[in-house]
């Protein structure tokens, strides 16, 4: 998504993304998220407002995949009122925040005229003019694939783990706990989703109806198994992204005093 920008190399990209997990694991509120932006960011000298837009993005392309998934497991397996309520909310914003930001995106000019209207709006002008850059149809429609595939990944992933444990649960069933998991997970909450991750997953498999103290043994087996090599891979990714925290946090609290969202380009290469 930020090949129209910049570049990036695929190594920085994904020790950005570990070094963000990573984070995810030990500190609260997904602070990775935006650590992984910060990164990037200063490992490759690509504004952070576009590092920001793009992980928005990939977001955004992550909700209208569950609701997609979602919408065709559901022909295949029993639906529930309370999941579909949270599901019409859910999919209806993320296609509400998908159609602005394409529109954003992709008419400039009419974007530009709206902000210049508004006295509130009027700041982000700057910032707008930058995100025009990502507005390109082929690198956004690989990304869309690549999410795709990264779905399939997770939903093939809790299906093994399941059989690995004697659960002879479907694929489409498993996707159906993959999405409750994740909108269960949506809020930032404490590191590494701890609470929230294994009641979404119990609440998922009651959905399925599965006994509930096999739910608690399964929901935390799956905590384990998804969350331990995420951690591991991160702590190589931090030991080799050639940095330490607290330079990162002294441009971020420099970006925040100073209002500006962007590094210096001659420090994109340091480390």
């Amino acid at each position: 998504m930020l090949e129209p920008v910049g570049r990036p190399g695929l190594g920085k990209c994904i020790q950005a993304v570990y070094v963000g997990l990573f984070a995810n694991d030990f500190l609260p509120a997904r602070a990775g998220e935006v650590i992984r932006c910060f990164l990037l960011s200063y490992k490759t000298g690509i504004p952070l407002s576009l590092t920001l837009t793009s992980d928005l993005v990939v977001r955004l392309m992550d909700g209208l995949w569950m609701v997609m998934i979602y919408l065709a497991v559901t022909w295949q397996i029993s639906s529930h009122v309370g999941v579909n309520r949270v599901m019409w909310i859910f999919g209806g914003t993320m296609v509400g925040l998908g159609v602005l930001l394409l529109w954003a995106l992709f008419h400039r000019q009419h974007a530009h005229a709206f902000v210049n209207s508004k006295s509130w709006a009027a700041r982000f002008s700057q910032l707008l003019e930058r995100i025009h850059h990502l507005g390109h149809w082929n690198p956004l429609g690989r990304a869309m694939a690549i999410s795709g595939l990264y779905w399939v990944l997770q939903i093939f992933a809790v299906w093994a783990i399941a059989r690995a444990d004697a659960f002879e649960f479907s694929f489409s069933a498993m996707a159906f706990l993959v999405v409750v998991r994740n909108v269960g997970t949506l809020m930032p909450n404490a590191p590494a989703n701890m609470g929230a991750f294994q009641a979404a997953v119990v609440y998922g498999l009651q959905r399925l109806f599965t006994e509930t103290p096999d739910a608690k043994i399964l929901a935390e087996i799956m905590f384990l198994l998804q969350t331990l090599p995420l951690a591991l891979g991160g702590a190589i990714a931090v030991a080799a992204a050639g940095f330490n925290f607290s330079d990162l946090k002294r441009h971020a609290d420099e970006a925040h005093r100073t209002g500006r969202l962007d590094f210096d380009q001659t420090k994109g290469s340091g480390n």
